[in-house]
């Protein structure tokens, strides 16, 4: 009798234990946008983005920027923590000769562990790294396919960095 309800209760608090830890990884989960999501962004009208972004998400609308005389739009997460705060700037939409509108879409963050998931999903892609190199200030990976460039930078000391994607 006691050596049952001993394992039973062992097995119960394992089982407790594993929920936890599951509930956890799905909680901190490593960048509020997959890369599969941000692709999707570069072909959204302005009101989409603007649902999926602020109603699906929870970013907030910071207004727009001039980025090389390029206006853009730019949201930030809803991380509390300015160092793990996430900003994304989309650019205006433009119509492509196919007829499908497309805007450039810029992911910046402060944690590596995004870049290094966002660099992981990429190479998972469909896309291929077609260049790897490094400048005085970060290191740099170039993946493409027929629909995207993607360009992933990440700053030499792998506190923050940028992913830039663009549909063809």
């Amino acid at each position: 009798g006691d050596d049952v309800s001993f394992f039973m209760t062992v097995m119960i608090k394992k089982y407790l234990f594993a929920g936890v830890l599951l509930l956890m990884g799905m909680t901190c989960r490593a960048q509020s946008l997959s890369l599969e999501e941000l692709q999707g962004l570069t072909g959204m009208t302005t009101d989409q983005v603007h649902n999926f972004l602020i109603i699906n998400k929870g970013f907030k609308p910071l207004g727009k920027i001039m980025l090389n005389g390029k206006s853009f739009d730019r949201f930030k997460s809803n991380r509390v923590d300015p160092a793990t705060a996430e900003t994304l700037s989309l650019g205006q939409s433009n119509q492509l000769m196919s007829g499908n509108t497309t805007r450039q879409v810029i992911y910046q963050t402060q944690r590596f562990q995004d870049l290094n998931s966002l660099y992981t999903q990429a190479k998972r892609s469909t896309m291929t790294l077609i260049f790897e190199g490094r400048d005085a200030y970060q290191n740099i990976y170039r993946f493409d396919n027929s629909l995207f460039t993607t360009v992933i930078n990440v700053n030499l000391d792998k506190r923050s960095g940028t992913v830039q994607l663009d549909e063809k």
